[in-house]
C-alpha cells in the first residue's frame, strides 16, 4: 500500500503540496459527505422536511450565488482543503439524491423483476442524469451560465424521460416496496425541481 503512494508520483502543481494519498483521502471524504447527505435525506424527507431543510442540516447548503465556496465557510468539513467540483454544495446534494434514487430502484427492481431490457434503458437514462447534473454543477462553479442552464435543462429533460420509465413499472406487492415507489417518485421531484430552480437562476445571472 505504501509502494501505491511513494513520493514517486509527486506532482509539483498539487495545491499544498499534497501527494496521491492525500488526494485519496479528500475523495474518501467526499464519497463520506454525500453517503451522509443521502442517509439524512431518506430519513427526513418521509417526514415532510424539504430538500433545502434537508442540505442545511447535513452542512450543504444551497449557495447563494456566484462565488461561493467552502474557503467563505468556516464550519466546512473541506474549508481548509483546495474548491474543487468534490466539494461543491450542489455535487454532494445531487450526488446524494441519485445514491438514494439508485438504492430504492434497486430494490424495486429485485422485487417486481421487471423485464432486463427495462431495467437496461432505466440505467442509460441515470447515467445521462447524472453526466448532466456533474456537468452543469461544474459550469455553475466556473461562472459559465449559459452551459450551466443548458446542462440543467439537459437534466430536467432526462428526469422527465425517466418518469415515463418508471410509470412503467409494476405496482409491487409489498407496502415496502410501495414505499420505495413513492420515495423514488419524491427524489425525482426534487432533483427535476432543483435543475428547473437553477436553470432559472443561470439565465438570471446572466442577464
Amino acid at each position: 500500500m505504501n509502494e501505491f503512494f511513494s513520493d514517486d508520483f509527486y506532482d509539483s502543481q498539487m495545491p499544498l503540496g499534497w501527494s496521491e494519498k492525500d488526494w485519496f483521502a479528500y475523495l474518501k471524504k467526499s464519497n463520506a459527505e454525500i453517503a451522509k447527505f443521502a442517509s439524512l435525506y431518506s430519513i427526513n424527507r418521509s417526514r415532510g422536511l424539504s430538500l433545502e431543510d434537508i442540505a442545511q442540516m447535513a452542512g450543504w447548503a444551497f449557495p447563494d450565488g456566484e462565488g461561493d465556496s467552502p474557503e467563505e465557510d468556516d464550519d466546512s468539513e473541506f474549508s481548509d482543503e483546495p474548491w474543487t467540483l468534490l466539494n461543491h454544495p450542489l455535487y454532494i446534494i445531487t450526488r446524494g439524491l441519485l445514491k438514494c434514487l439508485q438504492e430504492h430502484l434497486g430494490r424495486v427492481i429485485e422485487e417486481t423483476q421487471i423485464a432486463p431490457m427495462h431495467v437496461w434503458e432505466m440505467s442509460k437514462v441515470i447515467t445521462q442524469i447524472s453526466m448532466f447534473i456533474s456537468l452543469a454543477v461544474n459550469s455553475t462553479d466556473l461562472s459559465e451560465d449559459l452551459l450551466a442552464r443548458c446542462n440543467y435543462k439537459m437534466t430536467s429533460l432526462m428526469l422527465n424521460n425517466f418518469i415515463a420509465q418508471v410509470a412503467q413499472i409494476p405496482t409491487p406487492g409489498s407496502e415496502q416496496g410501495r414505499e420505495r415507489m413513492r420515495r423514488i417518485n419524491y427524489i425525482i421531484f426534487d432533483l427535476r425541481q432543483l435543475c428547473l430552480n437553477l436553470a432559472e437562476r443561470s439565465a438570471i445571472e446572466k442577464k
